[in-house]
């Protein structure tokens, strides 16, 4: 019987990073979410190789064609013809050593019980099959000693088994021990099992190789709490088909050179150690549930036409604590994106999205009625250019530091968007940089939008839709300003007049002091949308350039910075 997941452990990833929904906020995500399988993938106490009891202890060393064989176990069968030994057990608490260098195959035919597999110093390549085939579906706990490599054949020979990697397993896959493997498949996959994989805690060195396929390829899950692990892929790189990836620790580097890194059915938990991912296609996606980024560090990048960096297809994407970089550099891309809704409350995210080629999505007319700092565009027209980040839902901010570069929307949201802390600096070359399709709400925290000349904007609600704002320092600049918020409870000011800011800082001032600085990410010509607490209604304001500014930027945003600013461009507060 299949044993579960350390559940609760996730239940709480999930629970610490939920948030709930803004008040303000009538649109809630109707997508559907596939159920977790996680139940499948085994608890702590049983994938722990020291947990366990060895009463038996076997060994096999290969050399060359043949295998010499120790064993004194009753109940354990063992073949042997020329190197490929096939072993059938009846015993508990058995470990079988294996070392040397050879030509053959490992093949454990039938077990009642889990086993342990020592590999010390093994070769071990056969040309047509896998080179350990374990068809028990008990338990098999991997430990490496030393440095050891298992390669299969590109054909295998006709079997009814299933046979799909040059490491297979029917059962769970528990990696443990401070050595190194390195598995190379020339069939399909290099490690592949049909229950679930974990790399336990205290793992040294993996790298595995697929020629054909997948690197890491399990049916019921994958767990990764430590190791250095290294998987070069011709398909995706790591791939769950029925459940959940769960990382807690270790360094995985992952490159996939036709397809995607990280694939899983279910739900993606990263919430420590590093994950670098490099793919064509999609660098981590969910198919059918939720992505939540809580702890590490994780690099992404793709570099495909259509490359998503990170992507759930039908769930949502929580980034909650993880230090986050995602690239993409393809004409349609998307930096990071869920069909579901997308919360960010904690973490470092920054997102690169441009297109080499530079084209993006055009707005047909400016539209619009009504207030707003750029209220709707009149249609669409042109290619739809890579995104920064996007959610075919709600997009909510209530933490972090983000930093989006993109030429098409910086940051996208098809629902409602609520901003009520974090520091945001999002930047489009070819459109908007914050744009909703619902209503917006910005209640808190930082706001710099630099949105590209022409009909796009800095800050763009969609026609028929409302911005309110109600706290938060807010900069944005963009070809047009449309006019005023719908509703606003804080003092706010803007000029639709274009005016010309050179490359460093733009410095908000009241004659008597100064209210903030914000980085400009080139030089710029714009008009201007200026709100924050320290703002009165009726008073004169200057945005005025400077190549440098005292005080210290976070993210590009300075508070309070010394000195005092009387002329530039002159706004007058409102309310």
């Amino acid at each position: 019987m299949k044993r579960s997941i350390f559940l609760l452990s996730l239940c709480l990833a999930l629970f610490a990073c939920k948030e709930q929904t803004p008040p303000d906020s009538s649109s809630t995500s109707s997508s559907s979410v596939a159920s977790d399988t996680t139940t499948n993938m085994g608890d702590d106490t049983n994938d722990f190789v020291d947990n366990q009891t060895w009463n038996h202890t076997i060994t096999i060393t290969y050399n060359g064609l043949t295998a010499t064989i120790s064993n004194s176990v009753d109940g354990v069968s063992i073949t042997n013809q020329n190197g490929y030994v096939s072993i059938s057990s009846t015993v508990k608490n058995v470990a079988y050593q294996v070392s040397g260098n050879g030509i053959g195959q490992l093949r454990f035919d039938s077990a009642n019980y889990k086993f342990k597999l020592i590999l010390s110093n093994l070769t071990l390549t056969c040309n047509d099959g896998p080179a350990i085939n374990n068809q028990c579906h008990k338990t098999c706990y991997v430990v490496l000693s030393g440095s050891n490599t298992l390669t299969d054949g590109s054909t295998y020979a006709t079997s009814s088994e299933d046979r799909k990697a040059a490491l297979f397993s029917e059962g769970q896959l528990c990696f443990s021990g401070s050595g190194s493997l390195k598995v190379t498949g020339n069939y399909k996959h290099a490690i592949a099992s049909d229950d679930y994989i974990r790399f336990c805690s205290g793992l040294g060195t993996i790298n595995a190789v697929a020629n054909v396929s997948d690197g890491i390829h399990s049916n019921d899950g994958i767990i990764i709490n430590d190791g250095t692990i290294t998987v070069n892929a011709a398909g995706d790189a790591v791939q769950c088909d029925t459940s959940s990836i769960v990382v807690t620790g270790g360094t995985t580097t992952i490159t996939a050179a036709g397809d995607k890194g990280v694939l899983a059915w279910s739900n993606i938990d990263i919430s420590g150690g590093t994950v670098i991912v490099k793919s064509v296609d999609k660098g981590i996606k969910s198919r059918g549930g939720s992505i939540i980024l809580s702890g590490g560090t994780i690099e992404v990048t793709t570099t495909g036409d259509d490359g998503k960096g990170i992507l759930a297809s039908l769930g949502t994407i929580q980034l909650c604590g993880s230090d986050v970089a995602v690239t993409t550099h393809g004409s349609t891309a998307k930096g990071i994106k869920a069909v579901g809704d997308l919360t960010i409350s904690d973490g470092t995210i920054t997102v690169v999205a441009v297109s080499s080629s530079g084209s993006y999505r055009q707005n047909a007319g400016p539209g619009g009625q009504g207030g707003g700092p750029g209220q709707g565009g009149g249609g669409m027209s042109g290619t739809s250019g890579p995104e920064g980040i996007e959610s075919k839902s709600t997009i909510t901010i209530t933490g972090g530091t983000i930093n989006v570069k993109s030429t098409d929307d910086a940051i996208n949201s098809a629902g409602v968007m609520t901003i009520s802390g974090g520091n945001i600096y999002a930047y489009s070359t070819g459109n908007d940089a914050v744009d909703s399709n619902g209503n917006m709400y910005i209640k808190g925290g930082i706001v710099m939008a630099f949105g590209a000349s022409g009909a796009e904007t800095g800050i763009d609600v969609a026609e028929q839709k409302s911005l309110s704002i109600s706290g938060g320092e807010i900069f944005a600049i963009g070809g047009r300003i449309d006019g005023a918020p719908n509703s606003a409870s804080q003092a706010y000011a803007y000029s639709s007049s274009s005016a010309s800011y050179s490359n460093g800082y733009v410095v908000l001032g009241n004659g008597s002091g100064n209210i903030f600085a914000v980085k400009t990410p080139a030089s710029y010509s714009g008009a201007v949308f200026v709100s924050s607490p320290s703002m009165t209604k009726g008073t004169t304001y200057y945005l005025q350039s400077s190549s440098s500014v005292s005080g210290t930027a976070v993210n590009g945003f300075i508070s309070s910075p010394s000195g005092t600013t009387t002329s530039g461009t002159s706004l007058t507060a409102r309310q």
